[in-house]
């Protein structure tokens, strides 16, 4: 799965979509961590193209606050994206950390994609699975 931000997704679309969780992150104190509501849509907006176009591959919206997407069979997924390799590690401890806190009920699918933030390309890197201590390589697609 490749994409360009650019070319491939409808920026107002992106907008939106990112602007209403930018808007929910930006309202407490504890989400926001001293950015502003810019910084946030900016980097929403860098995770939500990633969900729109999984969205036009079939995925719909998973409505819950802060939750992501559902694949075609209603599995809940969570979608990261980074900017290299060598985050995906931290990416995945963070997930991890989420995942342990049942109360999140965190989704027990992880789609990670590796984006360029200058060309906006977008790549999925690997998708994990939860097996209750870990989140384990499904499949892996980048450089392949």
């Amino acid at each position: 799965m490749k994409f360009n931000a650019i070319i491939d997704i409808d920026r107002e679309k992106l907008k939106l979509r990112a602007l209403d969780e930018a808007r929910l992150i930006y309202a407490k104190d504890s989400t926001r961590k001293n950015r502003s509501l810019e910084e946030i849509l900016q980097t929403c907006m860098y995770g939500h193209a990633a969900e729109i176009y999984l969205m036009e591959c079939g995925f719909t919206d998973d409505p819950r606050p802060y939750k992501d997407l559902l694949e075609k069979d209603g599995t809940p997924i969570e979608v990261k994206v980074t900017e290299g390799k060598y985050y995906v590690p931290f990416v995945l401890a963070r997930a991890e950390r989420a995942a342990r806190e049942e109360w999140r009920d965190y989704p027990n699918k992880l789609y990670v994609f590796i984006a360029d933030r200058n060309t906006l390309d977008y790549e999925l890197y690997g998708i994990y699975t939860w097996n209750g201590e870990n989140f384990c390589l499904h499949s892996k697609s980048y450089g392949v």
